[in-house]
Order: C-alpha cells, then sequence, then structure tokens
C-alpha cells in the first residue's frame, strides 16, 4: 500500500521513516517512484556500512541503523528478528528458485 503509515510514523511502500525520506531528498513520501529510490538508497547505504552482512542489513532497515551499529543482532528485539528470519528465507527461496532455471 504505496498510502501505509506505521504506528511508528513510517511511511509509504519502504516504509520509510520521516528523517530518512529528508536524508534521502524525499518530497512527497506517498510517491512511488520517491518512497523506493529512497528506500533502495537507503538498503545501499546500509549494505556499505555493514559490509554486505545482510542480516545486519535488515536488521538496521527494520530496528534503526544506529541500535544495530552499537549492539549488531544483540538488539534484536523478536519483532526484529521475525523480519529478519522472513527476509532471510525469502532469499534463500529466491536463489533455490533462479538456480532450478
Amino acid at each position: 500500500n504505496p498510502r501505509a503509515v506505521s504506528r511508528k510514523g513510517a511511511m509509504g511502500l519502504m516504509q520509510l521513516m520521516p528523517a530518512t525520506a529528508q536524508h534521502f531528498g524525499v518530497s512527497h513520501p506517498f510517491w512511488i517512484h520517491e518512497n523506493v529510490r529512497a528506500g533502495v538508497a537507503y538498503l545501499s547505504q546500509l549494505h556499505l556500512l555493514f559490509h554486505g552482512d545482510l542480516r545486519l542489513v535488515m536488521a538496521a532497515y527494520a530496528a534503526g541503523e544506529e541500535r544495530i551499529r552499537s549492539r549488531g543482532l544483540a538488539y534484536s528485539s523478536p519483532e526484529v528478528y521475525g523480519y529478519v528470519q522472513r527476509v532471510a528465507d525469502q532469499y534463500r527461496a529466491e536463489l533455490r528458485r533462479k538456480v532450478r532455471r
């Protein structure tokens, strides 16, 4: 839902927090092209920050960069851990699907 707003204020398809949206120059967080552009840019930044560790990237995307930067996966609440697991499961399934082609 491109008009989604979380209980914590994250907006749009990529569920950008207002400060993240502002950091990446989003003027209209509910416009799909702006929201996705910023979300992908943020994921790329996190990928560099966490040296390609996708578990940390996804945890930081879900919980906040500073929390994961300071404590790694030790921060992981059950909600964040579950999110990281779901993303990892989907990623592995996609890799298996590509191998079968």
